[in-house]
């Protein structure tokens, strides 16, 4: 039986609504400049060696409700059970097996690996069988949940937890999550090996050649597109796309084509334009084309060269062509000393290029409480996210997975949002209240470092403008208004009243207003000096972030917590509508019937028919 999507985890109303707005506002950005939140799977799920094929399917998919959207995956081909396995070590079919009961140690089965013949022996948890002490064996453990582990060398591993298993986890997420809501792009990067053998687990691996290599049905292209291949975006749909944009990402509507400063364009005699290094933007992936999922290979061992990765080479990208891997450093503070791409020079996209930037070092500091780690950790880890970087999470956190311990999973997870302050929008998890009693519109509070926290609209503050559709470069607002009036007549001219679209973005923003001394103070006590209006609010429907100001209203229809409820009820009132609507027609109709000559007309069991009945 197939792994399935099975998490005991959810995010709450606020945790929910700090990742929606984020994407919303980065909705136009192309996807290779918005950073996002990475995990090792090997370090969140297997991180103690123990390859447990029902605790795999619920870390995955609980680190997928958390929010973690690019994925690290090592597989190691099994030559042996000629499968792509997550498991390290492979177990040949002729390997005499021990199968001890982890309830009851006092007996124990002897098999071989694939054979379904079980001979009992003697009382005994040794690892050698009968006379042949010669020959290796592997111990196998039958849980008490029912599932049995094999004692590869330093590693406890189901031996059918396989990429198909991957593959069925990320597919039942996708169908759970359908809603426009709750759907955002994932990414998987591949890392390739070979895997090594159960009865010489200290020794590198063979090279894998000639007949040990996949076949195309077990080839990776093969599997993912068997399964995922209507949520993929595919190497071939990028290179239609970006050779007639005219035809592709400017084919829909306004709000899902990208913004354009962050690419190059060429344009033909007919006008056609076209684009070397685009990228579609997040609407156009998700909402527009309904894609969620992109792949491409990491590192490739060198005893799988000879694997043939252009086979089907339509559904996975290329090794790294989603990743570029940046070296960072850090001071004592946790603050990004090398590798940020925040310059105060630059002024285009090209000049602090974090396309696809990466980060593989969140630091895990020694000495502290649990909590203080965290705290430490979620700071570098947002610290990268301001530095337009994509932090990786390479380590187990505190010697638990995320399927049984998954709280410190997901506080790294919601570290790396870039705009909203902890525990902001404030209003995400207050109850129903007019609009002067809750506060519906954004700001950027400098005394939390650029983040922004959710104020009564009709307070009067300084607004943040940006010059043209130029991504780094922001002007203030003459005066202070109130949310309404900066939306109007705030900006000066050639400027508009604006929000960041990603964490870099954002970064320039803050950096910016830190230089405007003349009207703004992060040590002031008085709050016109610490916080700026941004173009975001909430106040058509709470909890809905919506830009374009104070008249925009919500695309979704109805507050995010209760869109499914309230679409039921709808239709129910529309049903029930329908059928009174119904019941007056048949009502008139029954009484202008009776009005009517009764000739020709027949009375059958009460009812009265026309003509012949049927």
């Amino acid at each position: 039986m197939s792994l399935s999507f099975s998490s005991d985890v959810a995010l709450n109303a606020t945790e929910a609504a700090v990742f929606l707005s984020e994407r919303d506002v980065a909705g136009q950005i192309p996807i290779n400049f918005v950073s996002t939140s990475a995990v090792s799977l090997r370090a969140a799920c297997f991180g103690d060696n123990v390859y447990d094929r029902d605790a795999a399917g619920k870390c995955i998919s609980n680190l997928l409700v958390v929010g973690y959207r690019r994925f690290l995956i090592d597989l190691y081909w099994s030559s042996d059970q000629r499968d792509w396995m997550l498991c390290p070590l492979s177990l040949s079919p002729d390997v005499p097996v021990v199968t001890v009961s982890s309830i009851s140690p006092t007996s124990s089965t002897t098999t071989t690996a694939t054979s379904g013949i079980t001979a009992t022996t003697t009382a005994t948890t040794t690892t050698t069988t009968t006379s042949e002490t010669t020959k290796a064996t592997v111990t196998a453990v039958a849980r008490s949940s029912g599932s049995v582990l094999y004692e590869l060398g330093p590693y406890r591993c189901s031996l059918d937890l396989d990429l198909s298993d991957l593959i069925n986890v990320f597919r039942g997420f996708f169908q759970a999550y359908t809603s426009e809501l709750t759907v955002y792009t994932r990414y998987i990067s591949l890392n390739l090996h070979a895997a090594g053998s159960a009865t010489s687990p200290d020794e590198a691996a063979s090279p894998v050649t000639g007949s040990q290599l996949p076949t195309g049905s077990e080839s990776i292209s093969y599997l993912f597109d068997e399964h995922l291949s209507s949520y993929i975006y595919m190497p071939s749909t990028l290179a239609s796309e970006r050779a007639n944009l005219n035809q592709s990402w400017y084919q829909v509507e306004d709000g899902y084509k990208p913004i354009t400063e962050y690419f190059t364009i060429h344009e033909d005699s007919n006008g056609d334009q076209s684009t070397p290094d685009g990228w579609p933007c997040v609407k156009y992936l998700q909402l527009a084309q309904e894609k969620r999922l992109l792949i491409d290979y990491g590192t490739i061992d060198s005893q799988l060269q000879d694997y043939n990765l252009s086979y089907m080479s339509d559904v996975i990208f290329p090794p790294n062509y989603l990743t570029s891997t940046v070296s960072v450093s850090l001071d004592s503070d946790g603050s990004v000393d090398t590798g940020c791409f925040y310059d105060p020079d630059a002024t285009t996209v090209s000049q602090a290029n974090n396309s696809w930037a990466i980060s593989d070092y969140i630091p895990i500091p020694e000495g502290l409480s649990q909590n203080s780690t965290i705290a430490a950790m979620s700071l570098v880890t947002s610290n990268l996210t301001a530095c337009g970087l994509t932090p990786t999470l390479n380590d187990t956190l505190f010697n638990k997975t995320a399927d049984t311990d998954p709280e410190p999973y997901t506080e790294i997870s919601l570290s790396s949002s870039w705009a909203w302050s902890v525990g902001q929008p404030a209003n995400a998890d207050s109850p129903s209240a007019s609009f002067s009693a809750t506060d519906r519109c954004a700001v950027m509070d400098l005394t939390y470092s650029g983040h922004w926290r959710a104020i009564n609209c009709s307070q009067v503050r300084y607004a943040a403008c940006r010059v043209g559709n130029n991504p780094f470069t922001w002007q203030l607002s003459t005066a202070p208004y109130t949310f309404r009036d900066a939306y109007d007549h705030g900006c000066p001219e050639n400027t508009s009243f604006a929000v960041p679209r990603t964490g870099l973005e954002n970064t320039y923003l803050y950096q910016y207003l830190l230089t405007r001394t003349d009207v703004l103070d992060p040590a002031s006590a008085f709050p016109n000096k610490t916080k700026v209006w941004l173009d975001m609010n909430c106040i058509d429907v709470e909890s809905c972030w919506v830009t374009g100001g104070p008249d925009r209203e919500c695309p979704y229809a109805s507050d995010p917590q209760q869109l499914e409820r309230r679409t039921v009820l709808v239709a129910a009132i529309a049903g029930i509508v329908i059928c009174i609507i119904a019941a007056l027609t048949l009502f008139v109709k029954c009484n202008a019937n009776r009005r009517n000559s009764r000739r020709n007309k027949r009375v059958i069991k009460g009812w009265e028919y026309e003509g012949v009945p049927s």
